[in-house]
């Protein structure tokens, strides 16, 4: 078995890319036909699709009891006028950091 080839890796991310940007309507359908569960929320002319994939890990040793949650969240270009092609939107990280507290932390109900 080999040394994983950086070139490889490297040609399929941008074919990967390359489809995404060329057919985002069927790239996000692959997704969500991979995914473990799915939502399409419309409100008004918005709409959003969520994909959720989950994976069962070892936990650390520090802390045996605990889990986690990554977050990634996607805003391609058909989307909105401001995200642009090839470049992740300013937006992402901001809303991946804020779904992710807000899923951790403790839930509150309002009445």
């Amino acid at each position: 078995m080999g040394l994983p080839n950086a070139s490889e890796d490297l040609s399929s991310e941008m074919e990967v890319d390359a489809f995404r940007r060329l057919f985002p309507l069927q790239y996000f359908e692959r997704a969500v036909a991979s995914a473990d569960g799915s939502a399409l929320a419309k409100i008004g002319s918005t709409t959003m699709l969520a994909a959720i994939k989950m994976e069962v890990m070892t936990p650390s040793l520090e802390s045996p009891d605990e889990g986690g949650i990554a977050i990634d969240f996607h805003m391609p270009p058909i989307c909105s006028l401001i995200v642009r092609p090839g470049r992740p939107a300013e937006a992402a990280p901001v809303l991946s950091k804020q779904l992710s507290r807000k899923l951790c932390s403790p839930v509150s109900y309002c009445y």
